[in-house]
C-alpha cells in the first residue's frame, strides 16, 4: 500500500476538477488488490466510472472502504468501520456536490491506516509514496 498525503490528494482533486479522484480510484483499487487478494479489476471499475458519470465510484469507495476495515481487523483485531461514512458523503455529493471529496479523504486515511498496519515487505515505496 502506498500512504498518500491527504491534503495533496485533496487538492490534486479540487484542482484538476475530479481527473485525480479517477487515477486516485484506479491506483487504490490496484494497492487493495495486491493487499487483500480479491479479484478486483481496477481498469474495468475506472471504465464504469465513466460511463456512469462517477455513479459506480460510489460502490467503488463503499466497498474499498469495506475492504480496508475487513483487512484491519484481520491484521489488529478491532478497526472501526469507515464505509458507511464514506457512502453517506458520497451520496450527499449527488445533492450538495462536493462532499464526496471528503469521502475521499476519509477513504485515503483508512487507507494510510492499511498502510501502516501492514507488514513491512508489503508497503508500497515508489515515486508515487507522499509522506
Amino acid at each position: 500500500m502506498t500512504r498518500r498525503d491527504l491534503v495533496v490528494v485533496a487538492l490534486l482533486t479540487v484542482f484538476t476538477c475530479g481527473l485525480y479522484a479517477l487515477y486516485w480510484q484506479y491506483k487504490t483499487t490496484d494497492e487493495l488488490k495486491a493487499v487483500t487478494g480479491k479479484d478486483l479489476n481496477p481498469g474495468l471499475e475506472l471504465l464504469l466510472s465513466l460511463v456512469t458519470c462517477g455513479l459506480f465510484s460510489i460502490y467503488a469507495h463503499y466497498r474499498n472502504a469495506q475492504l480496508v476495515t475487513e483487512r484491519m481487523r484481520a491484521l489488529k483485531g478491532a478497526h472501526e468501520d469507515k464505509a458507511t461514512m464514506v457512502l453517506a458523503l458520497d451520496l450527499a455529493s449527488l445533492v450538495v456536490g462536493v462532499t464526496w471529496i471528503v469521502a475521499v479523504v476519509i477513504l485515503q486515511d483508512e487507507l494510510n491506516k492499511l498502510a501502516e498496519a501492514q507488514p513491512v515487505g508489503v508497503i508500497a515505496s515508489g515515486p508515487e509514496r507522499v509522506g
